[in-house]
């Protein structure tokens, strides 16, 4: 049984790990927002096509961040090693 308790704790810090992924995702968006500003103030005439590619940025980091989501549920309530110990030691 002290098995099933490592594996399960080493998930809840994989999961958290994967969590951390929002927080970097956030400082990713927050300097593409930035720089998309700084751009329009340089030049206002293409500020449609600068805030069209942020926008762009901004989905693509933010897509990031679903994935570490993802993988951070996946691994605290479908993680098939926990599955595979309770069989095995049950």
């Amino acid at each position: 049984m002290e098995i099933l308790g490592t594996v399960i704790a080493v998930a809840h810090i994989a999961a958290a790990l994967a969590l951390m992924n929002g927080l970097f995702t956030t400082f990713g968006q927050a300097k593409i927002a930035a720089q998309a500003i700084e751009s329009i103030g340089r030049q206002p005439e293409a500020a449609d096509s600068i805030r069209s590619v942020m926008f762009v940025g901004l989905a693509m980091a933010e897509t990031s961040g679903i994935y570490g989501l993802l993988i951070a549920i996946i691994m605290l309530f479908a993680n098939p090693l926990v599955n595979i110990l309770i069989n095995y030691i049950g």
